[in-house]
């Protein structure tokens, strides 16, 4: 009987230490300094008190919160983060450990005057000191460590140089008037989640990106959302310092000087969901990308399937996949750009899009411009009137089965051989050995 006392004595006091590690493992935080010094160690959960702060607590060289530890959940809801354009010239959130839980946080960039929409975009590219002042090229968020989660933060990307004019004058090295772009989050990692997430870009850079070494990536819930400008606003800045005037309203790009269009819009900044090369493997689900100049370009990743998303009034592209990639259950319009232009023309796709009826669509651009071979396509349509901007499924390639159930025509280049077509809407077929029925 003493034998047993002293065994259940024993295990009590062990259970009761468990208990004690547990709770010791749980951290309240008060201040950005005490987030930034409990981020550092692992197996914890940090709970910041609900509030308001600023970057600018926090020293002016060490404004960065390195999410170094591993096994922790790091806890910010209801924290608002107030992030002065110009406080810091690098990202200022990093996760850089592995099979963290990173949960909630509101990140604003501002501006010192209160100013939330830019207007004036010819005053504000010539403010690069406190205005247009970017991040050399770096994101606000980025995931660097494997198998952690960001769900339910928010942020809202302000300051770049220049801002406005979209991609124009160049996004890299061969930029015309210099560059200093702001991103959203960016991944770097292998399994890693973005979960819940609502990044607001109105800067110049992506919203949410994929680079190596990342491998599979989940980005699910998501939202995305840009700004667009008429082209034509453009001819209105006639100050010798503004951009456009500088540039003689050309494109001074590539060596051929064209003309700045003046029927299209303008996505001002780049891609909503985007991945790189060698970027590995994503999945994207129930995810909604708006206004940005891609929508979901996932054609530079390794395997890409997108499911149950929407992509609309982006100003390049709403959607391309890579060879083998997979849309299920998803949707889109083609206001100011092709809903997929199926980039670098990768085939064997698996597509089902439902296409959103764009009835006051600009510029030059068809409603899909079906590239590469042997896909497998459907397109639906959104229920409501006919669309009276009738723009052409275009299709260049070879071997593809293709159901269009939509009013919207198709046509075949002369390049493309061997598809089977069954349409609703007409079909112009100029290729060879194509197979072509209609839906009554």
């Amino acid at each position: 009987m003493m034998k047993n006392y002293h065994f259940n004595l024993l295990l009590l006091t062990s259970l009761a230490g468990i208990s004690l590690g547990a709770q010791a493992a749980r951290q309240q935080v008060s201040t950005l300094a005490e987030l930034c010094k409990a981020v550092q160690e692992s197996g914890q959960t940090i709970v910041m008190k609900p509030g308001n702060y600023e970057l600018t607590d926090l020293p002016k060289d060490a404004r960065k919160i390195d999410c170094s530890g591993s096994n922790n959940t790091i806890d910010l809801t209801d924290v608002y983060v107030k992030v002065p354009v110009g406080a810091t010239r690098g990202g200022y959130i990093y996760i850089t450990g592995n099979n963290n839980t990173f949960k909630g946080g509101v990140f604003e960039d501002t501006y010192p005057s209160g100013l939330k929409q830019v207007t004036d975009f010819s005053s504000y590219n010539q403010d690069r000191s406190t205005l247009a002042k970017g991040l050399r090229g770096s994101e606000v968020l980025g995931v660097l460590g494997n198998d952690n989660t960001v769900i339910g933060t928010k942020l809202t990307v302000r300051g770049s140089f220049p801002y406005g004019y979209g991609s124009i004058y160049g996004i890299g090295r061969d930029n015309v008037f210099g560059l200093d772009k702001r991103c959203g989050i960016v991944v770097k990692g292998e399994s890693n989640t973005i979960d819940g997430c609502e990044v607001q870009q109105r800067a110049f850079g992506h919203g949410i990106y994929i680079q190596s070494p990342a491998d599979n990536t989940t980005v699910k819930n998501c939202l995305v959302e840009g700004r667009m400008r008429p082209s034509a606003e453009l001819y209105d800045e006639k100050e010798e310092y503004d951009l456009p005037k500088r540039s003689d309203y050309k494109l001074p790009r590539d060596g051929k000087n064209l003309p700045i269009p003046i029927d299209v819009m303008l996505p001002l900044s780049e891609d909503g969901i985007r991945v790189y090369t060698h970027g590995g493997s994503v999945t994207v689900e129930n995810c909604t990308v708006k206004k940005m100049r891609g929508g979901i370009r996932c054609y530079l990743a390794s395997k890409a399937t997108v499911t149950n998303s929407k992509a609309v009034d982006c100003g390049h592209t709403n959607f391309n996949m890579p060879k083998g990639g997979k849309i299920i259950g998803s949707s889109g319009n083609f206001s100011y750009a092709p809903l997929s232009d199926f980039r670098l023309a990768k085939s064997n796709q698996e597509i089902e899009l439902t296409i959103i009826p764009s009835p006051h669509a600009v510029g030059p651009h068809n409603l899909a411009d079906v590239q590469g071979n042997n896909h497998t396509i459907v397109f639906h349509r959104t229920d409501g009137p006919i669309d009276t901007d009738v723009r052409p499924i275009v299709v260049t390639g070879k071997g593809s089965t293709i159901r269009n159930e939509t009013e919207y025509p198709i046509l075949l280049e002369s390049s493309a051989s061997g598809n089977t077509i069954v349409s609703f809407g007409p079909v112009t077929d100029k290729g060879k050995n194509n197979k072509v029925s209609q839906i009554k």
